[in-house]
């Protein structure tokens, strides 16, 4: 029985040594083991954090939001960012995240006091979101001048680029740029969304006073062919002149005095004898006053139908056909070649003398880019005639067929 004990006991002792060894190997190994759990760890987190963080750079992400997607996700959708010939799209993480890991996490923290605004609803509504549109804009082009446009250089370089490649004036403005050291934010505010209204405002047209006699009077030798409102005719063959800028029509005038732009049946009418300075400042000033209607009002039947007020009501009403033409193609044609002087909306640009072209008719329209192409008529700006002679008839009524819809109502 003493034997059986012994033999017992000694086995316990190899046992409890066994155990001994084996944690005295498990604690020899332990740092290597928490090494490789915290590794372990590690990886799943970051995968994690990435992949959430990636996951907020996405389109849908970035308009989940009804103040993102009623707004600026609108706009975005009407800029060459999001439909371009070449079909390259740039989505918002790309113009508005940095791609330096360190820039895009300081960002990304930034980002959550946006989330805090949104939580508040400090741009709950379209009319909060104007009103907070100037501060927000003017954040991000700070940044942007800091950083050199660092987002926009993801895609665009100026030692990329072939400038006589690109239009007249976009070639020499790249140009230009380049040599004076500035960066894309300083030119290109309001590419993809729209600019504050209160940050580019448009000069009150000029409306100096006139003798309204003298300017009826002189206005009766107009009128046959442009109509007593000046509004043109829908054919083509004469423009309308009501409401244009002011500018303008003087130095059209001037071309026709000086034979630098021909035009038949203005020659009798553009000498000093026929029409001297004091005439032209009169009849400009009496036509760039009036403001067409682009619909007819309702009648008023409670004072009586009075059909002859009615129809000459309707004569002054200025109504651009649409033009046969793909509006979609246009649109593009239109953002990349010509809103940069005509301006997004059509209407030009009263500083720089830039004649509107929205609510002009198609026909007279597409009468004066044909004599740009062939030479007839000189552009005032000589090296866009590139523009005219680079696009065929399809791409010419795309563009018409867009601007005859920028005076809808």
């Amino acid at each position: 029985m003493t034997g059986a004990w012994s033999r017992i006991a000694t086995r316990a002792r190899e046992a409890v040594q066994r155990l001994r060894s084996r944690l005295s190997a498990i604690g020899a190994r332990a740092p290597i083991m928490l090494a490789a759990v915290l590794v372990g760890a590690g990886i799943v987190f970051w995968g994690a954090f990435n992949t959430a963080m990636e996951a907020t750079n996405t389109l849908p992400f970035c308009i989940s939001c009804h103040e993102m997607k009623s707004t600026v996700y609108e706009e975005y959708r009407q800029s060459v960012h999001h439909t371009n010939p070449s079909g390259v799209q740039a989505v918002c993480s790309d113009c508005h995240v940095p791609k330096d890991w360190t820039a895009k996490l300081v960002r990304k923290i930034q980002a959550s006091q946006e989330v805090f605004h949104w939580l508040a609803g400090s741009i709950s509504t379209p009319e909060k979101f104007e009103a907070k549109r100037l501060a927000l804009a003017t954040r991000v082009w700070n940044t942007m001048k800091e950083n050199n446009s660092q987002e926009c250089r993801n895609c665009h370089n100026f030692s990329a680029m072939d400038t006589g490649g690109q239009g007249g004036f976009a070639g020499r403005m790249h140009a230009q740029a380049a040599k004076e050291g500035k960066t894309c934010i300083d030119c290109h505010k309001g590419i993809s969304h729209k600019l504050p209204a209160s940050l580019t405002p448009q000069p009150a047209p000029s409306r100096p006073s006139f003798d309204a006699e003298l300017a009826e009077e002189i206005n009766m030798t107009c009128a046959p062919c442009h109509g007593r409102q000046g509004q043109g005719t829908a054919d083509g063959v004469y423009p309308r002149l009501a409401g244009l800028d002011p500018d303008y029509l003087p130095r059209q005038l001037q071309h026709f005095k000086a034979k630098t732009r021909i035009n038949i049946p203005m020659l009798p009418y553009a000498t000093e004898r026929e029409l001297p300075q004091h005439d032209v400042d009169t009849i400009v000033a009496y036509l760039t006053s009036i403001d067409l209607p682009r619909k007819l009002g309702a009648a008023d039947e409670t004072r009586g139908f009075d059909a002859l007020s009615r129809l000459k009501a309707s004569k002054a009403v200025v109504n651009v056909p649409l033009h046969a033409g793909d509006v979609e193609r246009g649109r593009r044609l239109y953002v990349k070649e010509c809103a940069s002087c005509h301006g997004r909306d059509g209407y030009g640009d009263r500083v720089r003398t830039i004649p509107q072209l929205a609510g002009q008719y198609s026909a007279y329209l597409k009468r004066q880019i044909m004599e740009f192409r062939s030479g007839t008529r000189v552009h005032d700006d000589p090296s866009d005639a590139r523009i005219f002679s680079a696009y065929g008839e399809a791409d010419i009524d795309g563009i018409l067929a867009y601007v005859s819809t920028l005076d809808d109502y």
